[in-house]
């Protein structure tokens, strides 16, 4: 009923070979600066970095850019390889910003609605924040309202801010008289951090909704996410720099305490090359980059190493979920935002793009995307309940008029290298001249794809910086990290989603 995406556009991170070729003998290429990994995060550094006037090559093993925010033409339908078409903080947000700044031509369709919450067996619409009253009712509605004045009117204490948000939610409601309030916040969590409440601190929750209310509300790209990974793709190449697709990275090179570059092989004709430049920056994750400084390369089985055969099991919490996409011949969500489930077993979220994009579809036809959180090792049982959720929700018109595309899962280092929200690495590392970007990086309260572009805003402070060489400037120099909007902008929350329609929807540089 389902169809697997192909195992060589996700895949395993293979140990390299034992290297043979004498460095003497290489080819040795210049630069100024080398990117490892063309996923987001890899692509819009080395874009900042051609705009900072630098000699730029990118590394990307894979024989496409992206990484898990790109798509696959499967039977007509854009498949996302891990974005579901969707940038959090839409046309307000960090990603919008920097795209504006690099002048790189993008269009987002921002939500018309706060979202949709199917419960008691039926969809209820809530244009804005105060639209939760439908289904919560009066007492838990009180309750909702005062954990949003506990949460976003007063500060938080040092002992509230480390605790995780279960145990917040427990201690100032009764949790078992009010299940739909603790659903809400239990499915945005699994949706947006795919992670479960006793995952994340509550200072971290309190931060990245914060940072959701102030940007504006969640949009869906243009053409899907794969086209505006061609769209930075061609920009990098236009602005002369180099993108080798197919091509490992064999070793981290480095000499008296700095990186001096790369040795690389291409896979298709075997060929090793040495690249030479005094910056290096990463988006493969600090575990894998931290492999390839000793020439090792981390493979999927170390990273799903059950949690007793690994000491530093403790420092790795990672996310991971499963992600459906369907086609219906008819339309199942009537908004461009999305759908919390909260009478599901497993689906936390849901949303249908082509409401904003037809073309991601084929004429006629709608794409959902399914999303939840992973909770056991037996992906087939989470498989069989995503499929059951999916009849519950939708009943006789799933049967009839909806197809599964595929059913895809996330974990370990490949398609993510993420770590729990709030538990992330930062992007300065212990050797001078590497850095980490990308979606392991991420700043608090920045989420998903908003997080990998924020992260790249990180490393330039510091490169600026350094680049620089203005000591000074590596503590207050802050140019590049977009801060958020006036909180008053969460007050339009309240009673309507601050998107933009789609016909104002923003085409930025065109």
């Amino acid at each position: 009923m389902y169809k697997q995406l192909p195992a060589g556009e996700g895949g395993i991170i293979l140990d390299a070979p034992t290297v043979h070729a004498s460095a003497s003998s290489l080819q040795r290429d210049v630069f100024d600066a080398i990117v490892i990994g063309a996923g987001l995060g890899g692509l819009l550094s080395a874009a900042e970095l051609l705009q900072r006037g630098k000699r730029v090559v990118v590394i990307e093993r894979l024989p496409h850019c992206g990484g898990r925010f790109t798509a696959k033409t499967f039977q007509g339908v854009q498949v996302s390889t891990g974005a579901v078409h969707m940038v959090p903080f839409g046309s307000s947000g960090v990603l919008s910003t920097m795209l504006q700044r690099l002048n790189v031509p993008h269009r987002f369709f921002d939500a018309d609605v706060f979202g949709s919450f199917h419960v008691h067996g039926k969809q209820y619409r809530s244009r804005g924040l105060l639209g939760v009253f439908k289904f919560l009712g009066l007492r838990q509605f009180f309750w909702f309202t005062r954990l949003g004045y506990l949460m976003f009117l007063r500060p938080l204490s040092a002992d509230e801010r480390k605790v995780p948000f279960d145990v917040w939610l427990a201690r100032h409601i009764n949790v078992a008289r009010n299940p739909q309030l603790v659903a809400f916040f239990e499915r945005i969590s699994r949706f947006a951090l795919s992670l479960e409440l006793h995952q994340v601190s509550t200072a971290e929750v309190v931060q990245t909704t914060k940072n959701m209310f102030s940007y504006g509300a969640p949009a869906i790209v243009e053409g899907g996410c794969g086209k505006l990974a061609q769209q930075l793709e061609q920009h990098v190449r236009d602005r002369s720099g180099i993108i080798r697709l197919s091509c490992d990275v064999l070793q981290i090179l480095q000499e008296n305490g700095h990186v001096t570059g790369v040795h690389v092989r291409d896979r298709a004709t075997k060929e090793e090359t040495l690249l030479s430049a005094p910056l290096i920056v990463s988006d493969i994750g600090p575990r894998a980059t931290d492999a390839l400084l000793s020439g090792h390369r981390v493979t999927q089985a170390e990273v799903l190493k059950p949690a007793e055969e690994d000491e530093n099991s403790h420092l790795l919490n990672e996310a991971v979920g499963l992600k459906v996409h369907i086609l219906s011949d008819v339309s199942l969500i009537p908004h461009r935002g999305i759908m919390y489930c909260l009478d599901t077993q497993r689906i936390a979220g849901m949303v249908q793009p082509t409401n904003s994009d037809p073309s991601l579809a084929p004429a006629g036809k709608h794409l959902l995307i399914s999303h939840q959180v992973i909770q056991s090792n037996n992906v087939e049982e989470e498989r069989a309940l995503a499929l059951a959720d999916l009849h519950m929700l939708f009943g006789e018109t799933f049967d009839a008029h909806c197809r599964i595309l595929t059913m895809g899962t996330y974990r370990g280092e490949w398609p993510v290298n993420r770590v729990a929200q709030g538990e992330d690495a930062q992007s300065a590392t212990a050797l001078p001249g590497l850095y980490l970007v990308g979606d392991a990086v991420k700043p608090s309260g920045y989420l998903m794809v908003e997080g990998v572009a924020q992260s790249v805003n990180c490393f330039l402070d510091l490169f600026d910086a350094v680049d620089q060489q203005d000591t000074s400037a590596r503590t207050h120099l802050r140019k590049n990290v977009v801060t958020h909007p006036s909180r008053l902008n969460a007050l339009r929350w309240l009673w309507k989603a601050p998107g933009n329609s789609k016909r104002s929807s923003r085409t930025r540089g065109l």
